[in-house]
């Protein structure tokens, strides 16, 4: 079964080594392999890292998505090839990496399945930082590259400016989900589409989970049979933005199989599966906005029935 890889990413300070901690301390029930990069000689965000009971790897002196790349796609090829692999693996990149061919990685090595991009942004200091006539572009690129942009340090700002900065960045990255986050909180079934278990999905996430007045909801949907293709895709096209990601198996009309299918931000995948599963099922975190099952469920029906 390929491995889900969900790089994370952002500029220095940002709180990216912080998220990570949350993210480990979190009970997903998933084992997790962690790659480290440091831009410099010591490695020092790997001692920073809490412990996780997994593997670590750490890359130092140089940038992952570039100098260094050789050398990651060694230490994941050797990750997969374990006799006991990870379930999970993330890569922290350094605050001066484009995370996009990190996460291009995945795409090449069958091994590896493609996780979402998340880019931490700080809420106080990211316009300004943009508008820098020498790291400008590295912030800009990190952006562009992200499915979720995690809008970090909101407790510096009243509701007026993080609004205001929301919007900034919905405009650098109209494809991204951006939520709202204080000292790096986020819950791991938004931040990993592997957290989102089709076969059970109250599993190991508490669905009420709250940060600073926002709330996330779930939502399952089982599948009768074979969906048609188009229709399906012109479904997922119209899922309101309330839903922030979803994952699911299904089975397409007139092609053999299942189907892994997995929507974050705006970007969705459609894969073969490995192995059938015991439901066709759809699971959807979204917004306390977003549709109930029945909703959700009425939308699928009427676009298969165009």
């Amino acid at each position: 079964m390929a491995i889900p890889l969900t790089v994370i990413g952002g500029f220095l300070g940002a709180g990216k080594t912080t998220l990570l901690n949350n993210l480990l301390a979190q009970d997903t029930g998933l084992r997790f392999a962690v790659v480290i990069n440091d831009f410099g000689d010591l490695a020092v965000d790997g001692d920073l890292l809490a412990a996780h009971g997994g593997d670590t790897v750490t890359l130092a002196n140089g940038c992952i998505c570039c100098t260094m790349g050789d050398d990651l796609l060694l230490a994941l090829m050797k990750l997969v090839r374990r006799p006991d692999p990870p379930e999970h693996i993330l890569v922290e990149a350094s605050g001066v990496a484009d995370p996009q061919p990190i996460a291009d990685l995945a795409v090449l090595h069958p091994g590896l399945s493609r996780d979402a991009v998340v880019v931490l942004a700080d809420a106080e200091l990211v316009e300004e930082t943009a508008a820098d006539q020498y790291v400008g572009d590295t912030i800009r690129r990190q952006l562009a590259a992200a499915d979720l942009v995690v809008l970090n340090k909101c407790d510096l700002l009243d509701d007026y400016d993080q609004n205001e900065v929301r919007q900034w960045l919905v405009a650098q990255a109209p494809d991204a989900v951006v939520v709202n986050a204080r000292q790096a909180r986020v819950p791991a079934n938004l931040l990993l589409g592997a957290g989102l278990r089709a076969e059970n999905p109250t599993a190991a996430h508490d669905h009420s989970y709250r940060d600073h007045e926002d709330a996330l909801r779930s939502v399952s949907m089982t599948l009768p049979g074979p969906l048609d293709k188009s229709a399906f895709l012109e479904f997922v096209a119209n899922v309101p933005k309330s839903v922030l990601r979803a994952k699911g198996t299904i089975r397409l009309a007139g092609q053999p199989g299942h189907w892994v299918f997995q929507l974050v931000g705006r970007r969705h995948e459609l894969r073969a599966a490995e192995k059938a599963p015991a439901l066709d099922k759809l699971v959807f975190l979204g917004t306390p906005e977003m549709p109930d099952d029945a909703a959700l469920r009425a939308l699928l029906e009427d676009t298969l029935r165009k």
